[in-house]
C-alpha cells in the first residue's frame, strides 16, 4: 500500500526543516494592524523579572511595554519594546524610547498603527514579541513584507545554485 522507506525520508526531512522553519518564523519580521491603547515602562532585573521598590535599581533595566488591540476582532496584542542594539538579531534597533514615545502618541488618540515585529507570544513563559518599529496607519494599509521577499528570493536563488552545483 506505502512505501516505508518514502515515509522515513519524508518524516526525516519533515524533522530537518521543521526547525530551520521554526528559526525564520521567530526572527522575521511580520506586521500587525492595531489599535494601541496603551504604554507601560517597567523596570527589571537582567533575568526579565520585574524589579520590587527596595530592589537595586542600577542592576536592572528598562523594557518598554505596548498594549494594543487587533481592530477587527479586538483581540488584545502586548509587545515589549527593547533595542537589540549591535547583538542577534541584527535589527540594530537603538531607538526604543523614540518608538515607545510614538506609541504613546497613538495611544493618546487611540489611533491605529502598523507594528513590525519579530518573537512569539507565549503566555505560559511571558513571552512577548519585539516591536521593531510602529508607524501611523490608516485602518486598511497595504502592507508589503519586502523584506522577507528578497530574503525569501535570495535563499531561493542561493538554493538552486548549490542545487546546480551538487548535480554537475
Amino acid at each position: 500500500m506505502f512505501n516505508r522507506t518514502r515515509v522515513i525520508v519524508a518524516v526525516v526531512a519533515l524533522l530537518a526543516v521543521l526547525p530551520g522553519a521554526a528559526f525564520l518564523h521567530f526572527y522575521l519580521p511580520r506586521h500587525d494592524v492595531v489599535r494601541i491603547i496603551g504604554v507601560e515602562n517597567r523596570r527589571v532585573d537582567m533575568t526579565g523579572k520585574p524589579l520590587q521598590g527596595g530592589d537595586r535599581p542600577s542592576q536592572g533595566r528598562d523594557v518598554y511595554y505596548i498594549f494594543a488591540e487587533d481592530v477587527e476582532t479586538k483581540v488584545p496584542h502586548v509587545y515589549r519594546n527593547e533595542d537589540t542594539g549591535w547583538g542577534f538579531p541584527f535589527y540594530l534597533k537603538f531607538d526604543s524610547a523614540d518608538e515607545q514615545a510614538v506609541a504613546a502618541s497613538i495611544a493618546s488618540e487611540k489611533g491605529i498603527a502598523v507594528v513590525t515585529k519579530y518573537g512569539w507570544r507565549l503566555n505560559l513563559l511571558s513571552w512577548f514579541p519585539n516591536a521593531v518599529n510602529i508607524r501611523r496607519s490608516d485602518p486598511n494599509p497595504t502592507i508589503i513584507p519586502w523584506f522577507n521577499i528578497i530574503f525569501f528570493a535570495a535563499f531561493g536563488a542561493l538554493a538552486i545554485w548549490i542545487w546546480r552545483r551538487a548535480t554537475r
